[in-house]
């Protein structure tokens, strides 16, 4: 019951921060949509959604447009390893669903790989394990492929952002008080 509670209350606190937030970006926004200007054209416009558009299309693809080609490496890396750990788990899958599908066919003389090492119930709890294993390593590969196109969005977005040596931070000491103060400077 309490966690009921809780459940409402973290709710109303979410939407209650929603509905702040998005006061200001509402009065942002124009009155009429405007044909053609949606998420998709947002995210995909300019040189970050190119490189988004370019790593979804082909892996790494948007690194090699982001001039990061170290990263290529990497990314076929995750990749080829959610893809053995896919392979894996799948063919271990099939042989123990093989084994127990042969002892509920033939449960007088059982013909698998099993007979006297493990029970019915010992080859349904592999064939479970790597039944688990094999639906996280799909999602694993999934995330792996998002993870490769954020990260060409994020490193595009990155590679326009000032780094000049107009902005500078300097720490000054006071006469009065001796405190040290921060300041931040910026010259157009």
């Amino acid at each position: 019951m309490k966690r009921n509670y809780l459940l409402v209350f973290f709710f109303a606190v979410y939407t209650a921060v929603l509905c702040y937030a998005q006061t200001d970006t509402l009065a942002a926004l124009p009155k009429e949509k405007e044909p053609g200007k949606g998420i998709l054209p947002l995210l995909f416009a300019g040189k970050p959604g190119k490189a988004l558009g370019l790593s979804l299309l082909l892996p790494g693809a948007g690194q090699v447009y982001n001039r990061s080609a170290w990263k290529v490496p990497i990314v076929y890396a995750g990749l080829g390893t959610m893809a053995y750990f896919i392979h894996f788990n799948s063919t271990e899958f099939k042989r123990y669903d093989r084994a127990l599908r042969e002892r509920v066919d033939h449960p007088a003389d059982p013909q698998d790989e099993f007979v006297g090492i493990l029970s019915d119930a010992g080859i349904n709890s592999y064939r479970k394990y790597y039944d688990k294993n094999l639906q996280l390593s799909y999602v694993g590969l999934a995330f792996v492929y998002l993870l490769n196109g954020v990260d060409a969005f994020v490193d595009a977005h990155l590679k326009e952002f000032d780094i000049s040596g107009d902005l500078s931070l300097q720490i000054q000491e006071t006469g009065s008080t001796g405190s040290p103060t921060l300041s931040l400077s910026f010259r157009f």
